[in-house]
């Protein structure tokens, strides 16, 4: 066995490293603390809440919360600048949303089932969010009485309910156009739920605070992506490599009328599906150009079976195996597949979300004119 010896003067060393480590942590301890938010929860069914802190745009952190049986709870740390936190009750259920700046102490109390109507006090942003929701507490009661039936819900009800909100956050945008709590109610309701060009019209009133915060700058992305490929828009080109080892450009088949389908490689397992597709496409041929995009096979070493299923068919298969991230799917904002979108001959963007039902009475019901 061997002996390390240790002079004193290394042991010196280490009392001395010992008690620079000490008061640092001692330091670290009490400087990490800058904001305290207490909160009683109803409704919980789990023991620990996940606290998703974003700084930035790209930079967030994640908390784990203990929360003792009678829905209680501290949440206490650190935050050098403005950071919107998305607090996670439970599986399936609406993260609630608040928002935190250094000495915030912020008091959360409510009922865990329904988080837009979780009262939420504490620094202005906070507060305004509150009474935003507390003005609009019947419309948002009606919005969760809809989703509760789940299977069952009305989803023209809901529409109409979130339209609803959305017009009520117009309204706060217009006589708070500086405000950060605009631009957090902007991302929760007016999303999806108005046009575009209101809500462009919403992001151009934005000003100061508001206009600068980091929530805005993924608002106004999103208002371009989908200006871009909205009906009536010059569909974006697209260059990728076929089942067949070309390069192909969606640019191409201008003069064409295309229909171009995002999709999943394993449709063919889907043979209702699949058998449909086959059967429109032969109905449509010469009228409309079927172009499929697979956006989780990778164009450099493709699947063999995918490549000898694609090539088999008769239109023409392109490869992405960006699948999400894909220029593609973002420049024609899809964010589901199989998701069909045709395009006119002169190359503009004529109809999205098309079904194939749809596409072939169409043109059957053009046949019958002629």
């Amino acid at each position: 066995m061997k002996t390390l010896k240790i002079s004193s003067v290394m042991i010196k060393g280490l009392i001395v490293f010992s008690l620079i480590l000490f008061t640092a942590i001692s330091c670290t301890n009490t400087s990490d603390i800058n904001f305290t938010v207490e909160g009683k929860l109803e409704n919980l069914s789990v023991s620990s809440l996940y606290a998703i802190k974003q700084i930035s745009q790209d930079s967030m952190t994640i908390d784990t919360i203990e929360v003792d049986k009678g829905g209680k709870f501290t949440y206490k740390g650190y935050v050098e600048t403005q950071a919107l936190v998305s607090l996670f009750t439970g599986e399936g259920l609406k993260p609630i949303t608040f928002f935190l700046e250094p000495n915030y102490k912020v008091s959360i109390k409510g009922n865990a089932l329904e988080a837009d109507l979780v009262e939420i006090r504490g620094g202005r942003v906070n507060d305004d969010l509150t009474e935003f929701k507390t003005k609009n507490a019947n419309i948002l009661q009606s919005r969760y009485r809809i989703l509760a039936k789940n299977e069952n819900m009305d989803v023209s009800e809901l529409k109409n309910v979130n339209f609803q909100l959305a017009r009520c956050v117009r309204e706060c945008v217009e006589s708070n156009p500086a405000k950060i709590s605009s631009v957090i109610l902007m991302n929760e309701f007016s999303i999806n739920n108005i046009s575009i060009e209101l809500l462009g019209n919403d992001i151009d009133q934005l000003k100061g605070e508001a206009a600068n915060f980091y929530l805005t700058t993924p608002l106004r992305e999103y208002y371009d992506r989908i200006r871009i490929s909205m009906v009536g828009s010059v569909a974006p080109d697209v260059t990728l490599k076929s089942t067949r080892g070309k390069t192909v450009n969606l640019s191409d088949f201008k003069g064409k009328r295309v229909l171009l389908i995002f999709d999943l490689k394993d449709a063919p397992s889907n043979e209702g599906y699949f058998n449909q597709l086959k059967e429109a496409q032969q109905k449509l041929k010469g009228k409309v150009e079927f172009i499929a995009i697979v956006i989780d096979e990778n164009d450099k070493s493709p699947d063999p079976k995918i490549v000898e299923i694609a090539n088999s068919l008769d239109w023409t298969v392109l490869l992405d195996g960006r699948k999400w991230n894909s220029q593609a799917v973002k420049k024609y904002n899809v964010t589901e597949a199989p998701y069909m979108i045709l395009i006119s001959p002169d190359g503009v963007i004529e109809e999205r979300n098309v079904t194939l039902e749809s596409l072939v009475e169409k043109y059957k019901e053009d046949k019958e004119k002629d």
